[in-house]
């Protein structure tokens, strides 16, 4: 049997990505799927064994991706405003520059996908943003931050990354400096 093809594997993962960006994730079909990557729905079986399985997968890869996107030149011995602003600088560009990834996961997140490994995919969120977590408790210890569960400033600053994406993708707002600038600091003022 000869090995599975990576760049195979991967087109697959995309094409879920664009078929949501085009059409949503409650259209997206194997048949689709294995259009959009140029595969045979034979083909797609070999790497997955349903829909289900892809989605749960494409999920896992772009969290990766995003995750690691979001702690690049993190530095937590930096002030933590100075820290936190990074992280949201990180997040912006991932989503501003992977429209169809960002698409994906927001709509994975309000869909029953979710449901099918929550507590695991919650376990694993947890374990990648440890980072993020971090900085917080540092924040929470120095009197600059909130005194609230995480799981909610996490939310709220996540809710905030994706209002501002969203309004510069559908040009409610240009992106500029000044843009970045007063939203993290609206951002700021509502978790600290």
């Amino acid at each position: 049997m000869r090995p599975l093809d990576l760049d195979k594997r991967e087109k697959i993962l995309n094409s879920v990505y664009v078929l949501t960006g085009r059409q949503g994730l409650e259209s997206v079909t194997i048949s689709g799927i294995s259009k959009t990557a140029g595969v045979a729905a034979g083909t797609l079986y070999i790497y997955f064994k349903n829909k289900e399985e892809v989605v749960q997968l494409a999920y896992a890869a772009v969290e990766d991706k995003m995750t690691q996107a979001m702690y690049r030149d993190f530095d937590i011995n930096l002030p933590v405003r100075q820290s936190l602003k990074q992280i949201y600088i990180n997040m912006l560009n991932y989503r501003l520059n992977h429209y169809d990834e960002t698409v994906f996961i927001d709509q994975y997140q309000q869909s029953g996908y979710i449901q099918l490994n929550f507590s695991k995919q919650l376990a694993e969120y947890e374990k990648q943003n440890k980072p993020l977590y971090d900085l917080l408790e540092k924040g929470q210890r120095e009197g600059i931050i909130k005194a609230l569960d995480a799981i909610i400033l996490i939310s709220f600053f996540d809710g905030a990354v994706r209002s501002c994406s969203t309004g510069i993708i559908q040009k409610l707002f240009p992106l500029s400096q000044q843009l970045i600038d007063d939203c993290f600091d609206l951002v700021w003022r509502g978790i600290s």
